[in-house]
């Protein structure tokens, strides 16, 4: 249970308004600055300043805010724990970007529960804003991504590096092969439909590389559906640049193979994402490992 000046301190940090703080939590706003006064004088620091009319924390807030989010978090976590107390076996939930859930997800997850059979789990696949907001609101206890995070918003660990590749059907005639970026120029490009998150890291891809998506003979695109993009590419459609973790299976069973561009570089990290100074972080430790050890072996299979 978070204490009332507390609470109200982590809504000022969330509306950094002092009326809208006091709309919030439906007080007046000479009881929020109060809240505010008591903590400062309590703590002896000054918490927040202005810039123009712009409320801004200063770093003694800046710490104070991460110890009450993450106090605030807990406190919410704390609540489902006690419940689960009486019962035998527990709940993990995990949220996962959309490029993890499509690669390596399903087999961890498998994975997991062949060894812990009695855990319960909760995942939820979304989009970066919507998990970190899930995390902070005690809603999951861990979210994989693909990337890095600022560690003074939350703690990460690194699990495993991989990278995107050009795949295409067996029966395609660069299968396998090495090739200048030119050749690859005349085929169908699959992709992900314009503004949407894995369009956008191939775009950012394809500039690190100086490939340009307007010199292929013809696009398809296609909105967050990774078995459509299979299926094109399995019947020799087009060409795509994939996760190689994503196609894993299809590259071991030769269904797919993939073009080796020349002067071509691109790896990413995922990351196992959580609260900062998190109460519950000793307990996690045991996952954090398991799925490191895992992404070890999946990738040494690749």
């Amino acid at each position: 249970m978070l204490d009332t000046r507390f609470f109200t301190f982590l809504v000022l940090c969330q509306t950094k308004s002092f009326t809208k703080t006091a709309e919030e939590l439906h007080i007046t706003q000479p009881a929020v600055s109060h809240h505010i006064k008591y903590l400062e004088e309590y703590y002896n620091v000054k918490l927040y300043t202005y810039v123009g009319k712009k409320f801004h924390l200063t770093t003694s807030g800046e710490v104070l805010y991460q110890f009450v989010s993450s106090f605030y978090t807990d406190s919410e976590r704390i609540k489902e724990q006690l419940r689960q107390s009486n019962s035998a076996s527990a709940m993990l939930r995990l949220g996962a970007e959309q490029s993890a859930g499509e690669s390596f997800l399903p087999y961890l997850i498998i994975s997991y529960l062949e060894k812990n059979p009695d855990c319960r789990m909760r995942i939820v696949t979304d989009n970066y804003n919507t998990l970190s907001q899930m995390l902070n609101d005690g809603e999951l206890d861990f979210f994989l991504m693909d990337g890095i995070v600022s560690k003074t918003e939350h703690d990460y660990y690194e699990l495993y590096h991989s990278s995107v590749v050009c795949v295409c059907s067996s029966m395609h005639p660069l299968a396998g092969k090495t090739v200048p970026i030119e050749e690859v120029y005349n085929n169908t490009l699959i992709l992900g439909a314009d503004k949407t998150p894995s369009r956008k890291r191939l775009e950012s891809i394809f500039r690190d590389n100086h490939i340009s998506t307007i010199h292929f003979h013809n696009h398809i695109e296609i909105n967050n559906s990774l078995p459509l993009v299979k299926q094109l590419l399995l019947h020799n459609i087009g060409i795509s640049f994939l996760y190689k973790s994503a196609v894993a299976s299809e590259l071991r069973e030769g269904i797919l193979q993939q073009i080796f561009i020349e002067n071509y570089y691109e790896f990413h990290a995922y990351n196992l994402v959580s609260l900062h100074n998190s109460y519950f972080h000793a307990n996690q430790i045991e996952f954090i490992k398991f799925c490191q050890d895992f992404l070890r072996q999946w990738d040494s299979d690749l």
